[in-house]
């Protein structure tokens, strides 16, 4: 069995096979640069983190003032209109049924006045009624024809029987300009009838959309930042790329923005880039305003910092790696000189001298070493003969010691001995005493024969079973199911005493370990081409699974491969099979668990030749 000592043993074993120079650059490596790799992880990611909620937070409140801004402009443009409603010839054409001719229009509008001037964000304006519409451009920027009188009557036909409030942006709409088409956003302001509510002109106003652009770009976002706005249908009105304007949402925006008023934060990949998207939508307007920051304009500077920091630590950590090496490399070189020194002595060599002119820890090692091969010297030519006549004379002590033991436990004194104990036993009629007599001397008769003998599996079994008949008188529910017959076992090989060590070995670990009352030992034998199985088997406690196949490594190893490890009964017992027969016999730990322990010993084929 292996115990503690054994591993920690293998452990430090282990440690030490490395060199003081791989120790010294992998302390560097584990308390240097892996504390500094991981240090500069954390701070970089609690860093990002950081970055991440101010960018946030800082978007919120420009997406919010966006808002805010869109929203004022809005109301005022709202306010602007009402001096429309009240006006009295606005009234007056609204409430006249029939089309008017080009010279009462031109008199309404020389007679209105411009309640837009100093307004350059308005393209022009319309006002519509049943029967009649008077449009006109504000400073000559915009003309009117028949496809946008159409388009303006047709909105008028859908908005004006259109339930809602009074004040709409309806969205993107197409003016001719001076020199090209020009998308405008259309807002409607509806007149109606103070008796009826019922809707009876309506006021279409075009607006430039580069008001919204200058709105939305009031605040400095960055040549790498985008801020764009959709209105209340999904259309972009306002977008860093032209291309986009007047275009639904992207469908990978429209599934995340809320239809309700409301905002949020979320990351989407965008041209190839992990961006950060904050939306907010007016509770007013419906309006949608999205800021788009790329991570990499935010944590830029940071990873740039982050990789610096990172050359500079490794240009550290390999300068101290190289400068250790060079210490280390000094420091090993006059160990191994040393070493190849005491290796020469340890050969015999007792003149070698190690150099003194270092004055650090070496030097003095060396002349320590120095002193020691001296002292030796001193004392093999001194007491060498001395020791010598000493160790004879211990060995002739331990001889005659040995020859007295063995003179006390003479063989015959001992079968004599029991020969008298089973006469008594006869003649007094208590034949268990004259059993266990006769079993004993028959045991005893195997046992002083040589270990290494090769015997007979049959003469093996045989000396199992009188020693099963000496243990029953002590353990009298101890159960022996043999069922190897000697006819099956008549060829096969063995070494004397292999079978009673594996017994022993279950009443100790398998029943007197666990606490368990000695029962059941069984015996079982199969005939293979390769070799003849002996299974033994109890039905103790077992042993946990990792121990057999440790144990089952152990037998499949050569004896040197665990030199100085603590030896079992067990290993001594495969030992002897593999010296006698060579591989693959011995024994193998087929199953052990709580239901009891199987042992194979497999044995070879007596030769007949």
């Amino acid at each position: 069995m292996f115990g503690t000592g054994g591993w920690r043993m293998f452990r430090i074993r282990g440690v030490q096979w490395f060199s003081i120079q791989t120790k010294l650059i992998s302390l560097v490596v584990l308390f240097l640069f892996l504390p500094f790799l991981a240090f500069g992880f954390l701070w970089y990611e609690i860093s990002t983190d950081s970055i991440e909620r101010n960018a946030i937070e800082y978007n919120k409140q420009m997406v919010a003032q966006v808002n805010d801004r869109l929203e004022a402009y809005f109301s005022d443009l709202e306010k602007t209109t009402y001096p429309f409603v009240v006006h009295p010839l606005i009234q007056e054409y609204i409430d006249y049924d029939h089309p008017i001719d080009i010279e009462a229009r031109n008199e309404l509008l020389e007679n209105l006045p411009n309640l837009f001037f100093g307004r350059d964000d308005v393209f022009g304006f319309s006002i519509l009624s049943e029967a009649n519409i008077i449009v006109k451009a504000v400073n000559g920027r915009a003309s009117y024809g028949p496809a946008e009188t159409a388009a303006l009557r047709a909105i008028y036909k859908e908005e004006a029987a259109a339930p809602g409030p009074r004040y709409k942006i309806l969205g993107v709409g197409e003016v001719s300009g001076a020199h090209r088409n020009v998308q405008v956003l259309r807002i409607v302001r509806k007149f109606t009838n103070p008796f009826t509510y019922r809707s009876i002109g309506m006021l279409i106003i075009d607006l430039q959309l580069d008001r919204i652009a200058g709105i939305a770009e009031t605040l400095n976002v960055g040549p790498q930042r985008y801020v764009w706005v959709a209105d209340s249908g999904g259309i972009v009105v306002h977008h860093p790329d032209p291309s986009q304007l007047g275009k639904p949402i992207e469908p990978g925006y429209a599934d995340i923005f809320p239809a309700e008023a409301g905002e949020g934060v979320f990351f989407k990949t965008l041209r190839g880039e992990r961006t950060l998207v904050v939306f907010k939508r007016s509770e007013k307007t419906g309006w949608m305003m999205v800021s788009e920051v790329p991570m990499r304009v935010l944590i830029g500077d940071l990873i740039h910092l982050r990789n610096y920091t990172l050359w500079a630590g490794t240009a550290l950590v390999l300068f101290v790696i190289v400068a250790i090496s060079a210490f280390a490399f000094s420091l090993t070189r006059s160990l191994r000189h040393l070493q190849h020194l005491m290796k020469r002595a340890e050969n015999g060599d007792l003149l070698v001298r190690a150099p003194t002119g270092r004055r650090d820890e070496i030097g003095g090692l060396n002349r320590s070493f120095n002193r020691m091969v001296e002292e030796i010297r001193r004392l093999i030519e001194v007491v060498h003969a001395a020791r010598i006549r000493e160790k004879e004379m211990e060995i002739k002590q331990r001889e005659a010691r040995m020859r007295a033991l063995q003179s006390q436990i003479n063989p015959h004194f001992l079968y004599n001995t029991l020969e008298v104990i089973n006469s008594y036993a006869i003649v007094e009629g208590i034949m268990p005493i004259s059993k266990m007599a006769t079993a004993l001397a028959d045991v005893f008769r195997y046992s002083i024969g040589n270990p290494s003998e090769r015997v007979a599996l049959k003469d093996e079994l045989a000396h199992v079973r009188t020693y099963f008949e000496i243990l029953k008188e002590r353990y009298p529910h101890l159960s022996v199911d043999d069922a190897v017959p000697e006819e099956d076992v008549a060829d096969v090989a063995a070494v004397r005493l292999i079978v009673q060590p594996i017994v022993e070995n279950s009443f100790k670990h398998g029943y007197e370990k666990h606490k368990l009352r000695i029962g059941y030992i069984g015996f079982r034998g199969e005939r293979t081409p390769e070799y003849f199985i002996l299974r033994i088997i109890d039905r103790g406690g077992g042993m946990p699974a990792g121990q057999m196949e440790e144990y089952n490594r152990y037998f499949s190893l050569p004896e040197s491969a665990i030199e100085n490890e603590e030896r079992i009964g067990l290993w001594n017992v495969h030992q002897r099979i593999r010296l006698a027969f060579g591989a693959p016999y011995g024994l193998l730990i087929e199953s052990s668990g709580p239901d009891g322990t199987v042992i194979q010993v497999k044995l070879p084929y007596s030769r007949t030749d």
